[in-house]
Order: C-alpha cells, then sequence, then structure tokens
C-alpha cells in the first residue's frame, strides 16, 4: 500500500506548477513570465524525487530521481538567463537577428 506522504508530495507538485502556469499566464512582462517558468524546475521536482524515495527506497529510480531534478533546477538556472540576457538585447536593440 502507497503512503499518504507520497500522495501529498505529488500533490504538492502538482500545486506548485499550477501556480507557476498561472504565473506564466498572467504576468505583464517576459521577465516575469521567466520568472515563474524558471520557478517550475525549483520546487516541483523535487517534491516528485521526495515521492519516489518514499515510495521506491534508495535504488535504482531513487538515484535517477536526483539526478534528475538536480539536472533541471542547474540548467533551467543556465537557460532562464541566457533567454533574459537576448530579451534584454533585443529591447535595447543591441542584438540582431
Amino acid at each position: 500500500m502507497k503512503p499518504l506522504s507520497v500522495d501529498v508530495l505529488l500533490l504538492l507538485a502538482v500545486m506548485s506548477e499550477v501556480v507557476c502556469v498561472a504565473g506564466v499566464i498572467f504576468s505583464a512582462t517576459v521577465y516575469d513570465r521567466l520568472h515563474y517558468s524558471g520557478a517550475t524546475t525549483a520546487m516541483a521536482p523535487f517534491l516528485v524525487m521526495a515521492a519516489i524515495i518514499v515510495e521506491e527506497g534508495y535504488y535504482q529510480a531513487a538515484w535517477n530521481a536526483i539526478f534528475v531534478a538536480l539536472a533541471l533546477f542547474v540548467l533551467n538556472v543556465v537557460l532562464t538567463h541566457a533567454t533574459a540576457r537576448v530579451a534584454r538585447g533585443r529591447a535595447r536593440g543591441d542584438l540582431d537577428l
């Protein structure tokens, strides 16, 4: 039988994604949208990772979840920063495409 904590962790992950999607939809500027889209990998992957660890223990699936959560966190920071630099360059006219 699955522990209740797994359901709670997955529900929290889904709710954090819903908040981020609502933030992207209702944001006024591109920088606000980047802020909310960057937040998608700040909490939800770690909550899913915790749910997998609770459900499976420290076996192959848990180590894969740890790696994926960390990779999403690090790579999304780089992608968000690069996107913001391009948006700023286009807004200032410094970037020719």
